[in-house]
């Protein structure tokens, strides 16, 4: 085993440390067979020391347009020391880092057209110490930028899975509900107990009811207003296309309309969309949903179903939405992620995009092929 200090490092970004260590060990004659990080010292082994299991074992995914070294340098001195004091190895496991593409709107103030992944592995952690490194993690994840995901299973693109998807606020930047009611002359009135709803301080079926209610006679022309104006998350057909590029499947659970649903499916290629159906008689909207409501359980049912019909393995399933009726959804899913998501849903969710738009979904779906990757 050869040791390394991490001073060696900390001049050379994160994503070009395997020529930096190809370049030192291949002096050496050293061969790469894993990269461990513990207490300021890098260990290069010729063979696996550290072996990730299924029961208590964490990948760390880390993403950002750049990850520095000062800043992976500092998290890898956190969280060793904790697991130190939690009287574990502070043996942390780095893998081969790679990129993701961003999006656009990423790239304003920015020449860079990859982000980098980084994933570290945990062979043994406790729900304690999972706590301890999400106080941690968030706190850092806030000083640079980085958003992170702490999971116990990596979905791989290379195997077909699912991701079920939320539409107002997830796949689109809008609620069309509260657009509807502004034109309809209602918008403060359902944008209020809109905002409750997501937060979870009302009952999602009945509230929905109780903002349909304010739509009547409503001119169905006003769909059409909202629809041809729907502003799409960054993100969106690049994540759609690297899904379906991947063999993967990709669906919309929402508690909005198919009249919106049904515009996505047709534009971008959904493989799927569920969604309530408004009632519309002669041109107008009479204020009534046709049929059962699409709430937080039918979503996470909804999920499950999809799995079973297109034979997914569960730890290949992932969901993504922002508010509480998300919640079940989520947690559902081998991988449940949070975007821009509300205070309730940042607390619950096993992860949160924060500094991302769905191309952050991109980068963490790509994490499983950098525990596949080499370092030589």
């Amino acid at each position: 085993m050869t040791q390394l200090a991490e001073t060696l490092f900390s001049n050379t970004p994160p994503i070009a440390w395997p020529q930096l260590l190809t370049l030192h060990c291949s002096q050496k004659n050293t061969e790469i067979k894993q990269v461990t990080y513990c207490q300021g010292q890098f260990n290069i082994s010729a063979q696996e020391r550290q072996v990730m299991n299924k029961n208590n074992s964490h990948y760390l995914t880390l993403i950002g347009p750049t990850i520095a070294s000062d800043a992976l340098l500092n998290l890898l001195s956190a969280l060793s020391q904790r697991q130190v004091s939690a009287h574990n190895s502070g043996d942390i496991i780095i893998y081969p880092p790679a990129t993701y593409p961003l999006s656009t709107e990423l790239l304003e103030n920015s020449t860079a057209t990859q982000g980098d992944i980084v994933v570290l592995g945990f062979a043994k952690l406790s729900n304690k110490q999972c706590q301890q490194f999400n106080h941690t993690l968030t706190s850092w994840s806030n000083d640079y930028h980085i958003d992170y995901a702490l999971s116990q299973t990596l979905p791989s693109l290379k195997q077909p899975g699912v991701v079920l998807m939320d539409m107002d606020s997830t796949t689109i930047q809008i609620e069309c509900i509260d657009e509807i009611a502004k034109l309809a002359g209602v918008g403060e009135q359902v944008a209020a107990v809109t905002a409750k709803a997501m937060n979870g301080e009302l009952d999602f079926s009945a509230s929905l009811r109780s903002r349909v209610a304010t739509l009547t006679n409503c001119p169905e022309a006003v769909l059409a207003q909202v629809a041809d104006a729907m502003p799409l998350m960054p993100g969106l057909e690049l994540l759609i296309a690297t899904l379906h590029q991947a063999n993967w499947k990709v669906a919309i659970a929402s508690g909005g309309f198919t009249y919106f649903a049904d515009r996505l499916q047709a534009d971008l290629g959904f493989d799927a969309v569920y969604a309530n159906e408004l009632e519309i008689v002669d041109g107008v909207l009479t204020g009534k949903i046709i049929g059962n409501i699409v709430d937080a359980q039918v979503k996470a049912d909804t999920l499950q179903a999809l799995a079973q019909q297109y034979q997914i393995a569960p730890q290949q399933t992932v969901a993504i939405g922002d508010g509480a009726n998300d919640l079940i959804m989520l947690k559902s899913a081998a991988l449940g992620v949070a975007i821009h998501a509300k205070p309730i849903v940042q607390q619950q969710a096993q992860v949160a995009l924060n500094h991302h738009d769905l191309e952050g979904l991109v980068g963490l779906l790509q994490a499983a092929s950098c525990v596949e990757a080499s370092w030589s």
